[in-house]
């Protein structure tokens, strides 16, 4: 979006400002306004914006602007003054919701926040600023995107919004497809506008909801999580979303780099004149015995006698005795096939954290403890996920291929970019992620 500044200003023998900037057409109109209320003090000038955003036909000006209580005794007639010698239509002020969420806008003059922006790329977001303003922090990101080759590939994004990634792999790497997840139907309102504009709306699958809940399984040969400070509780889903041959996981994450490791809670000598406390007796739960018990899954159903009391449950509980035909013993009849699947899972031995050979040699090596230990315990999550999800034969291993970081976005906190390549232990790592990280040749 365009960001307009004033450069200099001038006066005039009779010392009234001249029109050489915005700026200065601004303060001359609004003062001259505000001097026939009588109502002009020199500490308004000082609160009059010196930059702003512009957004198509639509000013937006900075959260701590025009706050001295004097501009709201001018009313309305203000903000109608400010569009003309800015030559816009719409007047909006920039609100901020908390700190790591995208600031929305007070429509101050104008019919609606509906805009339409075109990027340095060409791509085109429609949005209403009321509701969400364009996120500029967000364009590093993108630009790197930009480059990938995505022809024949189907991309999840987890948490859609205006499409800042979304359009990005639609337009500028060519997806085959691409799943635009968000709970905010507003916000996805201005997604499929967006689609629309760019003409890319036939490749384009949005879905409201919780990407936890709604997310399609065995999908995606990329998934995007773009969620901050942190899409940790995703991971899960993420690894769902993946199809079964594998593919590539991204993850934004702000690491809190002053955070310590947890130590382990020193165990407090207990003084020789303070007894232990009971513990409390719990109280017995009572059982109607009437009540049918409900089978689980694949559980073979036991017959039951003639003569037994029509209250006995037809399908008995995991280590219930059940009278043998055999010397009338009663035996435990043992439900193995949950038991095996849980004892197998526990049992194996998952493997390792691979890291990219090219990477290990080029950026691996750069990384501080804290993102290496971030890489690996997602790594591992990752594994341990995706190996419940196929329980099978072949294992399923995660190799980190990339990690971007994109500075401070506050003090002590990073944004960082983790890519993990999640395929079978013995499928070729190194085709995979050239696949992957293949760049558009187009110019």
């Amino acid at each position: 979006m365009e960001r307009t500044s004033s450069l200099r200003r001038k006066s005039t023998d009779g010392g009234v400002l001249a029109k050489a900037s915005n700026f200065g057409q601004m303060l001359e109109d609004v003062r001259k306004l505000a001097l026939s209320k009588s109502l002009w003090d020199d500490e308004m000038q000082r609160d009059l914006p010196k930059k702003w955003e512009k957004h198509g036909d639509m000013i937006v000006f900075p959260q701590n602007t025009f706050s001295h209580i004097n501009w709201r005794y001018i009313g309305r007639e203000l903000w109608a003054i400010v569009a003309q010698s800015l030559n816009v239509a719409r007047v909006g002020r920039k609100r901020q919701i908390d700190e790591m969420r995208t600031a929305h806008v007070d429509l101050l003059y104008g019919a609606d926040g509906w805009v339409d922006y075109v990027d340095e790329r060409g791509v085109r977001f429609a949005y209403d600023t009321t509701k969400r303003v364009f996120d500029n922090a967000k364009k590093a990101e993108m630009k790197r995107i930009s480059k990938w080759a995505c022809q024949g590939q189907t991309v999840v994004d987890m948490y859609a919004s205006l499409g800042y990634y979304s359009l990005t792999f639609l337009v500028c790497c060519e997806a085959k497809q691409v799943v635009a997840i968000d709970w905010n139907d507003e916000i996805l309102e201005s997604l499929v506008r967006s689609s629309q504009v760019n003409h890319v709306d036939d490749r384009l699958l949005v879905i409201h909801g919780d990407c936890r809940r709604v997310c399609p399984d065995q999908t995606a040969d990329r998934v995007y999580l773009g969620l901050m400070p942190s899409c940790r509780a995703h991971w899960l889903a993420a690894c769902k979303a993946l199809k079964a041959e594998g593919g590539i996981i991204h993850i934004n994450e702000i690491l809190d780099m002053n955070a310590k490791a947890k130590s382990k809670t020193p165990v407090v000598e207990k003084k020789a004149e303070e007894k232990p406390k009971e513990a409390p007796k719990k109280k017995k739960v009572l059982r109607q015995k009437t009540m049918p018990v409900l089978s689980a899954v694949n559980e073979h159903p036991v017959a039951t006698s003639s003569d037994a009391p029509q209250s006995a449950s037809p399908h008995p509980t995991e280590g219930q005795e059940v009278p043998s035909e055999e010397n009338g013993e009663k035996k435990k009849k043992k439900f193995t096939r949950s038991a095996s699947i849980v004892e197998e899972m526990e049992n194996r031995v998952l493997p390792d954290v691979r890291i990219w050979k090219d990477y290990e040699n080029e950026g691996w090596s750069r990384l501080s403890d804290k993102h290496r230990e971030f890489a690996k315990d997602c790594g591992q999550s990752c594994t341990r996920f995706l190996n419940n999800i196929h329980l099978s034969d072949e294992m399923y291993a995660v190799t980190v291929v990339n990690m971007t970081r994109y500075g401070e976005v506050s003090k002590g906190k990073e944004h960082v970019v983790l890519e993990l390549l999640c395929c079978q232990q013995d499928a070729s790592a190194e085709h995979l992620i050239a696949k992957f990280t293949a760049e558009n040749l187009k110019s």
